[in-house]
């Protein structure tokens, strides 16, 4: 009997601990998990934003350029030599990020976080209507009748604010455009990756450096020596947990977990992101929050549970015309 040693030999499958661990990875590995991840970075993004005190343009402007070394060493770190045929596939997924951020900035500075909530539960919506399309998707009735009821949930988080909600008209337009930029990107992020084997730190390599270079153009002609110096103090230490986990991880793990959840279910399950942005805008914001906020969250969760307990439908093939 061949005598097994504890480094050279693999873990023996059959046994329980071995068994445990094996489902362990798996589902830390899973893309369940992973959006579960996305969720909470992406939810922190907003309320967190808020707390830089700098020009809007110019703390978009810090961040991507500031996120561009980082992008690229992670890419060299895992082995991976970005082309140039990659980084030309990036180009108008990189200008719609780097516009949609700004206007994500403008929303927050303008109004309350709850406002770009509300706007950015039309997103499921805009994601439904060109999947079938774009990205060869097919929403069953059942995704369409529980989008409208996790969009319904949504809304009812962000209006049942009462008293003390911050609005106004130019918040509104800067979230609407917002969204517009965020839905391009996300389903060119869909489209491109997944016809192309783009890794998605190479991926995010490349749309960091395009809207690093959109972003440039804006900040140079609306702002001065002052703005640039407005970053400072504790501003640093909010621009750097941005980079590293909403913008670095979050979106890293955005571009991987596209290949595997389609984007009109994937897009309805962010609507969970509003409710952390919400409650955690509460807590250091001193945003509302009321009973029918929290009723309005459970109905998101509902209906992001429901979605997940059917799977979507391969959209049809085109047929072949007649010879």
């Amino acid at each position: 009997m061949r005598r097994r040693t504890l480094l050279s030999d693999k873990p023996d499958p059959s046994t329980p601990r071995s068994a445990a661990n094996t489902r362990h990875r798996a589902f830390l590995a899973s893309p369940g998990f992973v959006m579960a991840l996305i969720i909470v970075f992406w939810g922190l993004g907003p309320p967190v934003s808020k707390l830089i005190s700098a020009p809007s343009v110019i703390a978009v402007l810090y961040r991507f350029w500031l996120s561009v070394p980082v992008f690229y060493l992670m890419a060299l770190g895992a082995g991976h030599r970005l082309t140039m045929a990659t980084i030309k596939r990036t180009v108008f997924a990189g200008a719609a990020f780097g516009i949609n951020l700004v206007f994500v900035f403008l929303t927050i500075n303008e109004a309350a976080v709850a406002v770009l909530s509300v706007i950015a539960a039309l997103q499921p919506g805009m994601i439904l209507l060109v999947a079938g399309r774009f990205l060869g998707e097919r929403p069953t009735p059942w995704h369409l009748l529980w989008t409208v009821v996790g969009v319904g949930g949504t809304v009812v988080v962000v209006l049942g604010g009462g008293r003390g909600f911050e609005v106004s008209t130019p918040a509104i337009v800067y979230s609407v455009v917002s969204q517009l930029f965020f839905t391009f990107y996300f389903v060119e992020t869909k489209r491109v990756r997944s016809r192309n084997p783009i890794d998605s730190i190479e991926w995010m390599a490349g749309v960091t450096l395009f809207a690093a270079l959109t972003v440039t153009p804006w900040a140079l002609i609306t702002s001065d020596r002052a703005d640039y110096l407005a970053v400072n103090g504790l501003d640093w230490v909010w621009l750097a947990f941005i980079i590293i986990f909403t913008g670095g991880l979050g979106h890293v793990l955005m571009a991987w977990v596209l290949k595997y959840i389609d984007a009109s279910r994937s897009s309805l399950y962010l609507l969970s992101m509003n409710i952390v942005a919400i409650g955690v805008a509460w807590l250091i914001h001193d945003e509302p929050l009321s009973v029918v906020q929290l009723a309005g969250g459970a109905i998101v969760f509902a209906a992001v549970g429901a979605v997940v307990s059917r799977p979507a439908e391969p959209a049809m093939p085109a047929t072949a015309p007649p010879t």
